[in-house]
């Protein structure tokens, strides 16, 4: 009785759509649905009590522990090539009519200043006239004059 209850059970089993969308399982076809028979799951044999060998466990984790730290050295690495090709941030190119509050005003003048400081290809245009490429002489004069208006600017805002 032992052996006949171990044999496994080939049961047909069958998968289709109902009127209302939703999936539905049974042992018989449906009329009229286009059912699709699934074929039965595999059972896993279980080891058998002497055959658990510690040393291919030990290497498989070994082996997930070293993919895992390449792959997270790649994304840190992935990450940091992303990071050194972002641009610096232009607030120029962030615009809006509003009128500006004192405090916002010395924010955009030290992004202005920050900006002109990491873009060694500065350019800059004035109205609707295409921006002109600056040589290095004339940004650091830009980057002087604007640091001398911040300076002005933002020390009488500070005074308030």
């Amino acid at each position: 009785m032992l052996a006949l209850a171990t044999l496994p059970v080939h049961a047909q089993v069958y998968k289709w759509t109902d009127a209302n969308g939703k999936v539905q399982y049974s042992d018989r076809p449906q009329d009229g649905a286009s059912a699709r028979e699934l074929a039965p799951a595999r059972p896993q044999a279980a080891p058998s009590p002497g055959s658990d060998n510690w040393r291919d466990r030990e290497r498989i984790s070994r082996e997930n522990r070293v993919h895992q730290a390449e792959a997270e050295r790649r994304l840190a690495s992935a990450e940091d090539a992303a990071r050194s090709k972002q641009e610096p941030f232009n607030p120029s190119a962030n615009r809006s009519n509003r009128p500006l509050s004192d405090e916002e005003m010395c924010t955009r003048d030290r992004q202005q200043i920050e900006f002109a400081e990491k873009t060694p290809n500065l350019a800059i245009g004035h109205g609707n006239n295409a921006p002109q490429q600056l040589t290095e002489a004339q940004r650091q004069e830009v980057i002087r004059e604007r640091k001398a208006n911040h300076a002005l600017a933002c020390a009488s805002a500070r005074r308030r």
